[in-house]
């Protein structure tokens, strides 16, 4: 998977593009579907016998991350169905950054629960996320310029 710094660029991009107000929420759904596998670690400390952590890896896929975000969408002080779509959108970038990856083991299970398969496109490995980084922050920072330049010219005009 790309590394969470490429999920949150990736994420930004696309929340400027769709010009979000809160972005940091945005960034959350980007790293939502990684956060939550992390709670695997707990059975380093926490040794339960007869218990499978391992149902923790159905957080890469999108129908249960819909149910995660359709959840967790309350615990945010916004209007519910703009925290939603944010959320949905940086998990999207997510899971689309994912899908470009070379999986040993599949890939995003994209049309689950439909079918069990899973989906990669096979251009990148794991530890080449600057292939996406780096053009990924070229594309922010292109759009910040941008965006910036246009405000100044409609203060200019308007003004």
């Amino acid at each position: 998977m790309p590394d969470w710094l490429t999920h949150i660029v990736i994420a930004l991009v696309f929340a400027e593009l769709l010009d979000v107000k809160k972005k940091s929420v945005v960034l959350v759904g980007a790293l939502l579907p990684d956060l939550l596998p992390k709670l695997t670690l707990l059975e380093l400390f926490i040794p339960i016998p007869n218990w499978n952590y391992q149902f923790l890896d159905a957080f890469h896929v999108p129908f249960v991350l819909v149910l995660v975000i359709l959840l967790i969408a309350p615990l945010f002080r916004y209007k519910y169905s703009r925290i939603v779509a944010w959320l949905s959108l940086g998990t999207l970038t997510h899971l689309l950054s994912d899908t470009l990856l070379r999986h040993f083991l599949g890939g995003i299970s994209w049309l689950y629960p439909f079918t069990t398969d899973k989906h990669t496109l096979n251009w990148i490995w794991p530890d080449q996320s600057y292939v996406v980084l780096i053009p990924a922050l070229l594309v922010y920072f292109i759009i910040i310029l941008m965006k910036k330049r246009w405000r100044k010219n409609a203060s200019n005009h308007t003004g």
